[in-house]
C-alpha cells in the first residue's frame, strides 16, 4: 500500500519551513531528506506513518497528525488537483464529491464518507484494516481536508478524533480554531449545512467537469484489477459501526450504477448482495470476538439493537453461538 505525490509535497513543504526539525525525523526513520523533493514520489503508507510517530516527540505536539497540514502551510494551489477543486467548485458539496474520488487515486488505504444531517454535514475518514496505525493515517487526511476547507474560510463546527492528547487545553481548541473531541469513536470534520450548501462566486463549471473526467478515467484505470465484490467490500467498511445503514440502494449509488445492475453483475458472478454482505458482518463479527470483545458490544457495534437477533443471525451463519466460537478458540 503506498501514498501517492500530493502527500509527500506537504511534508516537503513542512522541510521548507522546519528543515531541523524535519531533518531530524527522517534520520530516525533512516530516510535521505533530499527525496522528498521528488514531485512524482511514491512511497510506503508504513513509511509515511514512521514520519508522523517520531514527529509528535520531535515537534512536541500531541496531535501533529491532526495540526501538520497547518503548519506545513497548505494552501489550494494550482500545481494540485484537491486545491483546483475546492477553489472552484460551486459549493462545498461538490468539492467532497470529487474529494472522495481523488482520494481513492492519490492515497491507498482510506475511505472517505459524507454524511448530510439537517443543520450539520459531517466528512469521515476510515482507514482500511491493513493499515498498521489507522488513527494516525485518518488524522493525517483529516488535517489536510481540513486545512483546505479553512483556506476558503469557512468555519469547521469541529472535529473528532480517536487520540487522546496530554494536554487538556488541546481539547478546546485545535489549530485550526475549532473544538476538538478527543478519544471519540471515529475521525471526522463537520461542517454546518449553510457551508456546505454556500455557493462559490469564483466556479468554474467546465474545470470542474474537466477534473471530474480525469478522475473517472484514473479510478477506472486503478478498478482494472478490482472486484466488484472488493468494491463492495471497501464501501461496507466506510460504515463503521453503522452497518444498519448499509443497503443495496446505498451502495448501488456509491458505485454509480443502478441497483438492477448491480444485482446483475453480482449474479453472474453467482452471489448475490446479501451474501456479500453476510460475509463481510460475519468476518468483522469473528475478528471482534477474537479482539474479546462482548457478543452484546459486538452486536451493536454490528447494528443490532437487540443482542438476541445477532445471536440468531450468527448461528445461521455458523452453526454455532457468538460465545461457542469464543470458546473454540481458546482450544
Amino acid at each position: 500500500m503506498n501514498i501517492n505525490r500530493m502527500t509527500w509535497r506537504s511534508i516537503f513543504r513542512l522541510q521548507q519551513i522546519y528543515p531541523k526539525e524535519v531533518g531530524e525525523i527522517c534520520n530516525r526513520i533512516g530516510l535521505s531528506e533530499s527525496i522528498l523533493s521528488n514531485q512524482n514520489l511514491t512511497l510506503p503508507i508504513d513509511m509515511f506513518l514512521n514520519f508522523f510517530i517520531e514527529a509528535e516527540s520531535v515537534f512536541n505536539d500531541d496531535l501533529i497528525t491532526i495540526n501538520y497540514a497547518r503548519l506545513a502551510q497548505i494552501r489550494p494551489n494550482y500545481a494540485e488537483a484537491l486545491g483546483l477543486m475546492f477553489f472552484y467548485s460551486r459549493h462545498l458539496k461538490e468539492g467532497f464529491k470529487l474529494l472522495q474520488a481523488y482520494i481513492n487515486i492519490e492515497l491507498e488505504g482510506i475511505n472517505v464518507l459524507i454524511k448530510e444531517e439537517q443543520s450539520a454535514v459531517k466528512i469521515q475518514f476510515i482507514a482500511d484494516q491493513k493499515v498498521k496505525h489507522p488513527s494516525i493515517y485518518e488524522n493525517l487526511c483529516l488535517s489536510v481536508l481540513a486545512a483546505f476547507i479553512r483556506s476558503k474560510r469557512f468555519q469547521i463546527k469541529y472535529i473528532n478524533t480517536k487520540i487522546n492528547a496530554i494536554d487538556v487545553s488541546l481539547k478546546e481548541k485545535s489549530i485550526f480554531n475549532c473544538p476538538i473531541n478527543l478519544k471519540s469513536t471515529e475521525t471526522s470534520i463537520t461542517v454546518s449545512q449553510n457551508n456546505y450548501l454556500k455557493k462559490s462566486s469564483i466556479s468554474n463549471p467546465k474545470l470542474i467537469s474537466y477534473l471530474s473526467s480525469i478522475a473517472i478515467k484514473s479510478l477506472e484505470e486503478k478498478a482494472v484489477n478490482t472486484t466488484l465484490t472488493e468494491k463492495i467490500v471497501n464501501l461496507m467498511s466506510n460504515y463503521e459501526n453503522h452497518y444498519n445503514n448499509i443497503s443495496i440502494q446505498e451502495i448501488s449509488n456509491q458505485l454509480g450504477i443502478s441497483v438492477n445492475t448491480l444485482r446483475n453483475h453480482l449474479s453472474r458472478d453467482k452471489t448475490t448482495f446479501r451474501q456479500v454482505f453476510n460475509n463481510y458482518k460475519l468476518n468483522k463479527s469473528k475478528n471482534m470476538l477474537k479482539e474479546g470483545l462482548s457478543v452484546k458490544v459486538v452486536s451493536y457495534k454490528l447494528g443490532y439493537s437487540d443482542p438476541s437477533s445477532f445471536i440468531r443471525w450468527f448461528i445461521g451463519q455458523t452453526q454455532l453461538t457468538p460465545t461457542s466460537y469464543k470458546i473454540g478458540l481458546k482450544t
